[in-house]
């Protein structure tokens, strides 16, 4: 059965990755390009770990495909998006934006010209901690040796402290909410879906060869640390169709590789953005979205 199950998840990869392949083949321009590799390099490489780890069928082996998933959340999306934002204003790259585009629109109004502080935006601008990043970095280093001996222990905090005394601009900050497991646990389960729903709908654009509709769409944000908005942007930009392009002011611009149906959008926008706000917003913030009613 094991061994049924990591040759079913290596064929997925692999399915994921030709696809990808003909995304980048049949799709107009490098933003909707984004788009169709981000199969290959999210659920694609997470199915191919996971073979891996069912194979392999050891304690170490599964912390190693959680350790991998974790760091694509929050490597892969940043890439994705530094990419897609780059092309976008650069004047020499050729876009195809048969939709609508409001961030252009928006700069050309002049609304969006100048950003806030962040200390107008995310209300402080504390320092990171060293023990956070230390923390982590030491996680990780466990996870990739699959052993909790003294001497790997010992060896991950001595390069984790290194690390943080040499790159002190990576130190992350405390999030100034208190993480509620349970709405995380929602968060994580809805996500789930909308990540396998978005990549069916990829694969369907690809093989169908529709034609596509791609959009830049404004969406008002709701959260106001820097710890939700990076889990926000992540979320929208690990899922396959859409990328985060850039934030202005309260707003941020995506990208959607194919514009059908707009409220949707908007309402899966919302609840992952209600869902981040209940595992890790203050007190305040969640107050807020009781208040608010789902919109329809």
């Amino acid at each position: 059965m094991i061994d049924f199950l990591a040759a079913a998840a290596v064929l997925i990869s692999g399915l994921l990755a030709v696809l990808a392949g003909v995304g980048l083949l049949r799709f107009p321009d490098v933003l909707t390009r984004l788009h169709a590799a981000a199969k290959a390099a999210t659920i694609g490489l997470i199915a191919a770990t996971l073979a891996a780890a069912l194979e392999v069928d050891t304690v170490g082996a599964g912390a190693l495909l959680l350790l991998v998933v974790a760091l694509l959340f929050l490597s892969a999306p940043i890439g994705s998006s530094l990419l897609a934002r780059a092309a976008y204003y650069d004047r020499d790259t050729p876009l195809t934006l048969t939709g609508r585009d409001d961030l252009a629109e928006d700069l050309q109004t002049g609304q969006s010209r100048y950003k806030p502080t962040e200390k107008s935006r995310y209300g402080d601008s504390r320092p990171g901690k060293a023990s956070l990043l230390v923390g982590w970095l030491v996680v990780v280093w466990i996870a990739l040796f699959s052993s909790g001996t003294a001497g790997v222990v010992l060896g991950g905090l001595a390069l984790a402290a290194g690390v943080a005394i040499a790159l002190p601009g990576y130190r992350p900050r405390w999030p100034q909410g208190l993480l509620k497991p349970v709405a995380l646990l929602r968060f994580t389960l809805f996500f789930g879906r909308s990540l396998v729903a978005a990549n069916l709908d990829v694969v369907r654009t690809v093989v169908a060869k529709r034609s596509l509709r791609p959009s830049i769409v404004r969406v008002p944000l709701r959260v106001s640390t820097r710890t939700e908005t990076t889990l926000l942007v992540n979320a929208i930009t690990f899922t396959p169709g859409t990328v985060g392009i850039e934030i202005v002011g309260d707003y941020l611009y995506v990208h959607i590789l194919d514009l059908r149906d707009e409220d949707a959008f908007r309402r899966e926008v919302d609840v992952l953005e209600t869902g981040i706000i209940a595992a890790f917003g203050t007190s305040r913030e969640r107050d807020s979205i009781m208040r608010s009613p789902n919109p329809s």
